[in-house]
């Protein structure tokens, strides 16, 4: 099993890491080049190709009160012929005022994969939740284009414990023919975008997201507006390159967005 968690902290106003723990195949480290930046960056390495059989991965985060953290992921997270099945359990809080924002690499499964991602993201009235996940039709490369066995992906938001969002992403290919009509027909990956942000409006996010978006070709993209505060993209396209590059233009945005912000509340005290 591996395992690794993460707390932040405020430190003379700038979010720092405060504890970590992580076991084997996991590293956390600190990629922020300004350290004078109110938002903490950091890169989860690991020394593992990706998910084998019986792998069983635990995440826990913690963004504490008023803190900023942005957490990355090094490379594209690959799930191999996995007979028995592979998980990964992904606990997330975020206090008042804090902000969090995740875009993991695409992920890749191989023909026999079989994984499950149980995602529980706890917020606040005042949280902000910027989050992603790119998923592939398999190795369409070398032919294994919907070849892995099963895929689901179950992320639930909750706002002072009561739900907010839930998405229940669930492929198998052997009951269902992804390449017809109101599937994924002539695309080879989707993607989903999450931004939950009490201080700015959905249409604001939607029509940022929308302006960035125009401009590339060969995908198409939808919006939904599930509160007054919250909305979601969806995009199906034939590279994961160019989504995961498409959306993190956007996420680098609400990133400086947020620190922007931070940084002038911090100016305001001085």
């Amino acid at each position: 099993m591996g395992r690794y968690s993460v707390q932040t902290d405020l430190y003379k106003d700038i979010t720092i890491l405060k504890d970590t723990y992580f076991t084997p195949p996991f590293n956390v480290v600190e990629v922020r080049e300004n350290k004078k930046n109110p938002l903490l960056e950091l890169m989860i390495m690991s020394s593992s190709p990706g998910f084998f059989n019986n792998d069983n991965y635990q995440i826990d985060i913690k963004v504490k009160k008023e803190t900023l953290l942005n957490l990355q992921t090094q490379s594209y997270q690959r799930i191999y012929d996995t007979p028995d099945g592979a998980q990964q359990h992904m606990r997330v809080n975020v206090e008042c005022n804090a902000y969090f924002s995740h875009l993991p690499h695409p992920s890749v499964p191989h023909k026999g994969a079989i994984f499950e991602s149980d995602n529980r993201i706890y917020l606040s009235d005042t949280s902000v939740l910027i989050w992603g996940e790119i998923l592939a039709c398999g190795r369409k490369l070398n032919g294994e284009s919907f070849a892995f066995k099963k895929y689901r992906s179950l992320t639930q938001v909750f706002r002072n414990d009561k739900l907010l969002y839930k998405d229940n992403l669930y492929l198998n290919p052997s009951k269902v023919n992804y390449k017809t009509m109101g599937q994924y027909e002539e695309f080879s990956y989707q993607a989903n975008f999450i931004c939950v942000d009490p201080h700015h409006s959905p249409k604001e996010h939607m029509a940022n997201m929308a302006e960035k978006l125009e401009g590339e070709e060969d995908i198409i993209f939808g919006f939904s507006q599930i509160s007054d505060d919250a909305c979601v993209l969806r995009v199906l396209g034939n590279s994961g390159e160019q989504l995961f590059r498409a959306l993190k233009k956007i996420q680098k945005q609400l990133d400086k967005q947020a620190g922007d912000l931070r940084q002038q509340q911090i100016d305001l005290k001085i």
